[in-house]
């Protein structure tokens, strides 16, 4: 005899006193039990797969150059991804130098997007950092000094 009561959200047995459990009753409990964790577990909605936890775990990517002083230099990034967006500053510098005598605004920090160019002189493709040291503005009076001879420069880019 299956049991007087069901559990109510599975419908499981659920026996009093009276009842003489069976053991049908556990197998098809058994099944309930185990096609409701394998439905539960196979929910791509509710759970992450090995893909998006690695892109959790490991969001960013941070590294730096040293400067060398070339008008354009190339930054090979070792990333396992293609940023989609970055930032690039020179350590220990302010992030803009205002020369007012000269009229002109030296940037030593830029936000960059991948496949945009920046008004700044760098550009990011893929896992591509193209940077600029010129004496030639790269917008009216902006200067992108990304590539001073000596100045160290982090580079923080995101998935």
């Amino acid at each position: 005899m299956s049991s007087t009561n069901k559990t109510n959200n599975l419908h499981l047995n659920s026996w009093i006193g009276s009842d003489i459990p069976q053991r049908e009753d556990f197998n098809t409990d058994n099944v309930i039990i185990d096609s409701a964790i394998t439905t539960h577990k196979n929910n791509s909605s509710i759970h992450t797969n090995a893909e998006e936890k690695a892109i959790w775990s490991s969001p960013y990517y941070i590294s730096s150059y040293m400067g060398n002083g070339a008008a354009v230099r190339i930054v090979n990034m070792s990333c396992d991804f293609n940023p989609t967006w970055g930032i690039v500053f020179a350590l220990n510098t302010p992030l803009k130098v205002i020369d007012f005598d000269n009229e002109a605004c030296y940037n030593y920090f830029s936000i960059v997007r991948n496949g945009v160019s920046a008004i700044t002189g760098i550009e990011l493709e893929d896992k591509m950092l193209k940077l600029s040291q010129t004496g030639i503005p790269v917008y009216t009076n902006e200067y992108g000094n990304f590539n001073d001879n000596g100045t160290t420069y982090i580079y923080i880019m995101f998935r």
